[in-house]
Order: structure tokens, then sequence, then C-alpha cells
């Protein structure tokens, strides 16, 4: 599945090549182009990819919320709750590391996986 000639995160723009959805942001977008330029993937592979990007995206979205709002929500009541976008982080975050190793792109092998 490994492209050996292809750097992983080559600049160069072949014309055969998808290109990836205009909605990503240009972080998510460098990404998918970065996993094509490394990875010989099957077209139908090209929708699960960009499913990860999206959730790559929602992952950095969330982050940034919780990074001005803060990790808990104060209630009228005086109690504080997680942040919702907490559960929107872990969530993409869970999303992500699943679609990457639905199309065997995450790094090791599961014979290489050590139980604790």
């Amino acid at each position: 599945m490994r492209n050996p000639t292809a750097t992983p995160f080559a600049t160069e723009i072949r014309s055969d090549r998808p290109r990836p959805p205009a909605h990503l942001t240009r972080q998510a977008k460098r990404w998918w182009r970065s996993v094509l330029d490394a990875y010989d993937l099957e077209p139908h592979h090209l929708a699960i990819l960009t499913a990860a990007a999206e959730a790559l995206d929602r992952k950095e979205e969330a982050r940034l919320i919780i990074a001005v709002d803060g990790i808990v929500v104060r209630l009228a009541d005086g109690s504080s709750i997680p942040h919702p976008a907490v559960q929107v982080e872990d969530l993409a975050a869970m999303r992500f590391a699943h679609l990457i190793r639905e199309i065997g792109l995450d790094a090791t092998s599961s014979s290489e996986v050590r139980l604790p």
C-alpha cells in the first residue's frame, strides 16, 4: 500500500491526481494531499480519506473553542460542567484514528500492537 517512491510531504502536484474537497481547511487539504503522495490508495478509499480529514478539521475546531472558552462551562447555578466541545474533540480524534486504520494508514500493524 505504501508508495516507496513518494515523499511524505511532496509539493509536486500531478494533474492526474484527485483534488481535496474544497470545504476542508488548508491544514486538512495539505494532509489529504500528503497521504495521496505517500500511499497508493484505491478510488473507494478517497471517501474514507475525506472523512478522516473532516474529523481532523472538527477536532481542531473544537480545540480552538476550548482554548478560548476553557475546558469547563459555568452554569447559572454556579456549578460547572465539561465544555461540550471537549466531547466533540474526543469523538473527532477517535473517528480520525478509526478512519486511518480503516484504510491502513496507521503506523503499526495489528501484529505489532501489544496489549497492556
